[in-house]
Formats: structure tokens, sequence, C-alpha cells
């Protein structure tokens, strides 16, 4: 028997084409008004029994037992909920957040809180959510209470407070990374890649941002050095990174002690994308970036992600760094032929967001399960 958010996710797959044609605003109002209630019913949903994946897909890193390959990526569970969900799912890992200093309220405008707008054809959508979330001393004392799944890991995502004073933000950074090392999170996620963040979504094809490696710098200083555990960090880079960044960015964190890098998050090139999304639902879109911003997520960015991470696999294989250092990939991982893709480069994991909802729409809580199987078809095939 299907549980209520399993059998609302369906009805919304199946009505959404029809509601994202009404007027944009009211598509924007709709969605923007629903979306957190509807999240936090999924990650409070209970599945009848606990999956747990084939052997075979699972890898050690970093000491950390991963079962598979694929989990959330951050801003799927701001709060730290939803781990007993993905954990009986069958998900590789649970990553919480991101995580700021101060809790967040999130964006407002227009009379829209946190815009949102999927597009549904194009298997895609845009947010302007402005890093809502409670601080990191409540998720962390959250996660400090979760009972662990084998092979399921805890992750936590953190990211400096828009808007501080950079040095009041540098120390909430890392005394949040503190309590997240005492709440006995397995990783740390940086994220630098928030497109309502002004100093993140390094693009710049010459030389490294100055901000960012203050702050890289500072965390090595402040929690690298000092950490009391092997407790692995991981930092985040936006899908919009130009390719010929990735040597200079693996090179600064790799020298400073950082264990791995993702690519990425939304992205803000708008007109880049502008031929992916559905001519049905282009109005949509165009009255989203024009007031909100924001970032599109889902299918579009599955080639720039693939394309950032295998340049950073293999410039890793060139230069061999001293210890463990892995490449983690974010965008438009929707389908087990993505994954494979991932894995025939290279890349040690990945992440999903809006490819979680639109497999979970069809598969409801076996959604794990159903992707396994066919993943491992792949493999076999090879």
């Amino acid at each position: 028997m299907k549980t209520l958010p399993e059998i609302l996710a369906r009805a919304d797959k199946v009505f959404r084409p029809l509601t994202v044609s009404m007027p944009a605003k009211a598509t924007v109002a709709l969605y923007s008004a629903n979306r957190k209630h509807f999240i936090n019913k999924i990650a409070n949903d209970y599945p009848r029994y606990n999956y747990n994946p084939p052997e075979e897909l699972s890898r050690i890193m970093w000491d950390i037992r991963f079962r598979s390959p694929l989990f959330n990526a951050a801003g799927m569970f701001k709060n730290g909920e939803g781990y007993p969900l993905v954990a009986r799912q069958g998900a590789g890992a649970y990553l919480a957040g991101t995580t700021t200093g101060s809790p967040r309220k999130g964006n407002k405008k227009n009379n829209i809180y946190q815009p949102f707008a999927p597009y549904p054809r194009s298997k895609a959508a845009s947010n302007w959510l402005g890093l809502p979330n409670e601080g990191h001393g409540v998720v962390a004392e959250r996660l400090s209470e979760l009972d662990k799944i084998n092979g399921c890991p805890i992750g936590a995502s953190v990211s400096a407070s828009p808007g501080e004073h950079e040095k009041v933000a540098l120390v909430e950074l890392t005394q949040g990374m503190n309590l997240y090392e005492k709440a006995g999170v397995d990783f740390i996620e940086l994220n630098e890649s928030c497109p309502n963040v002004p100093s993140h979504g390094i693009t710049s094809t010459a030389v490294l941002d100055d901000q960012l490696v203050n702050r890289c710098e500072y965390i090595f200083h402040t929690f690298l050095q000092k950490r009391k555990r092997r407790l692995p960090v991981i930092v985040k880079f936006s899908n919009d990174t130009h390719i010929t960044m990735v040597p200079l960015l693996i090179d600064l964190l790799v020298t400073l002690g950082f264990d791995g890098i993702n690519f990425g998050n939304t992205s803000t090139s708008y007109k880049q994308y502008e031929p992916y999304i559905h001519p049905s639902e282009k109005k949509l879109y165009e009255y989203f970036v024009s007031n909100f911003g924001g970032g599109l997520s889902g299918k579009p960015l599955l080639s720039s992600s693939l394309s950032l991470c295998t340049a950073s696999v293999d410039y890793l294989r060139e230069h061999l760094p001293k210890h463990e250092f892995h490449v983690i990939r974010t965008g438009g991982i929707e389908t087990p032929e993505d994954v494979h893709a991932s894995e025939h480069a290279g890349i040690s994991l990945n992440q999903w967001y809006t490819g979680y909802f639109e497999n979970y729409s069809h598969t409801g809580n076996d959604v794990y399960q159903k992707f396994y199987e066919k993943l491992l078809l792949l493999e076999q095939q090879q």
C-alpha cells in the first residue's frame, strides 16, 4: 500500500504539466507555497521496509563505507530531517543542509516566499530559496541524535553566511564545522556554489578568486589542521565554473588538505540553457529568470557536471595527490545511465535533487531499489 506522500507525488506527476500552463506568477506562487510542505511530508515518511543495496555497489572512501554511489544533494533536507527516510530507501549516504551561522528565513519577493518553479517537460526546475535553514547549532544537535544505518553515512553541508562581515562569517563557519565534528557526522561539504551568494559561482578563466582562497586558507588553519579525527571536507563548486579553472581549484584544495571536490550545483547561465527548456515552459522560465534569477537545476546540467568532473579525474590521475582525494558529481543526475557514465569516468560519488523527485514520483519509496536494479544491469552488460 502506498503512503500519502507517494500518492501525492504520483498525483503531482500527472497534473504538474497542466498546472505549469497557468499564468507564470500563479504557477510560481502555487509551487513556492506548497513545495516546503510537500518535502516535509516526504521527509517524515517511513518506508514499510529497509532496503539494502547489493554489496557490489558499495565502496570505501576515507575509511567510510558508502553502500552505493548515489545520495541526496544539499538543500533537499535543509534542517537535518529525512535521514530515516533515505536510509531505509537505500541511499548511499545522507547530506543535510546547507546551514549557516545564523538562522535564515530565505528570500521573498513579489509576495512570494522562497520562489520555486518546476519545468516537468524539461525535467528541470528553478529556485531562489536563499539558503533557508535553522543554523549550524540546531541542525548539528539534530544530526547528533540520529541512529545511523550501516553504509549510509551522514554528511553536513555548510556555508559562510551571506551578508555577514567576512571575518564574522568565517568564524561562524568554522564554529559550525566544529559543531558537526562533535555531532559525529561522517563528512562535511563546504558549499561554494550557491547562486544566491555573491562570492560563489567562480567562473574566471584566469586566476582564483581572492575571497575563495582566503576562505579555504582560513578553514585550513582553524579547522583542517585541528581535526580531532579523520573527517573529510569536500568543497562544492558551481556547474558554471569554467573548465580551465579545474586544475587551479584542485591544486588549491589538495595543497590545503581538503579531501574532495564536487561539481556542481544549480546554474545561472540562463541563456546557455534556455534551448533545453521545453517550448511550453519557456514563458514560465523567462518569468522566473527575469523576476528572481536564482539557479536552474535538473537535466540541462547533465553535460556540464560530467565534463567538469571528468576533467577533475583526469587531472588527478596526472597529478596524484599525496592524500586521498575524491571527485563527486552533482547536476542533472536522473537515470542509471547517468551514474554509469560517472562510474566509467572514475567519478566516486553522485548527488541528485531534481532527479530524485522525478524518480520518486514514479516509484515512491522504491526509488533507490528500482534505480540500482537498472544500474546493475548496465554494469553487467559491460
